[in-house]
């Protein structure tokens, strides 16, 4: 805690509640938007639209963000952490496979890592994909990069970090090629050029990272030692 932080007195119950209530209050306006977007596009969602959504005055929503840009870049910014929150936690929680004994210990759970993050945000494609085409200008509003640029990175600098931590000497070259499958399978579905089931996303999703991981570390991982990738992601403990 810093000096500052210590001697800024606390908050007294009502600027407690007011908090509170412009947390709500900004939630509210949030989720509206999203309810918009799902049943008819981000192109639909706007201020007076979000008014009317949430039977407030059409200058309600002002009062919490400067407009829809604000509340678009918002909802990216926030889709960008809850993505890098879901690979942190499936990294954590992945365990090496059980195919392959030189796949066990530690350089099989920096393995286990990768895939489980990787997997993860192909989950979170799917299972929030409004937000998921607007973070990504698939759905037909775009917000500049730029603006959530470091958002954004983190995502790729956690996956590098995994791959530095099971011995990938090339990380950035092998996120680019992950993003890239990952990305371009979820925007396929998205503009309807293939129709298929998660489980067989996750099965493409396998081969790169089998790929990516064998030219990462050719010695610990030869491919008779990696699972079967046309079963999908290795199954959680």
């Amino acid at each position: 805690m810093t000096r500052d932080e210590q001697d800024r007195p606390e908050p007294t119950p009502a600027q407690r509640r007011r908090e509170r209530e412009r947390a709500e209050a900004r939630e509210s306006i949030l989720s509206a938007a999203r309810d918009v977007a799902r049943r008819d596009g981000w192109d639909t969602v706007t201020m007076r639209r979000l008014a009317d959504e949430i039977e407030y005055s059409a200058n309600f929503a002002y009062r919490y963000f400067t407009g829809r840009d604000d509340i678009l870049l918002t909802l990216v910014r926030d889709g960008f952490t809850q993505l890098q929150d879901a690979m942190a936690t499936a990294a954590a929680h992945a365990a090496p496979s059980p195919v392959g004994g030189s796949t066990a210990g530690a350089s099989g759970t920096a393995a286990a890592a990768v895939r489980g993050a990787a997997h993860a945000y192909l989950d979170f494609a799917l299972a929030e994909p409004d937000l998921y085409q607007l973070m990504y200008g698939l759905g037909g509003v775009r917000v500049l990069a730029t603006d959530a640029w470091d958002e954004g990175q983190a995502v790729g600098d956690l996956l590098a970090g995994l791959l530095i931590t099971a011995g990938d000497t090339r990380p950035e070259q092998h996120v680019l090629q992950l993003w890239a499958t990952a990305h371009g399978l979820i925007a396929l579905l998205v503009v309807g050029r293939v129709s298929v089931d998660a489980e067989r996303l996750h099965a493409l999703l396998e081969n790169a990272l089998t790929d990516c991981l064998i030219r990462a570390r050719p010695a610990a991982l030869a491919p008779e030692t990696i699972p079967d990738s046309s079963q999908g992601r290795p199954q959680s403990p």
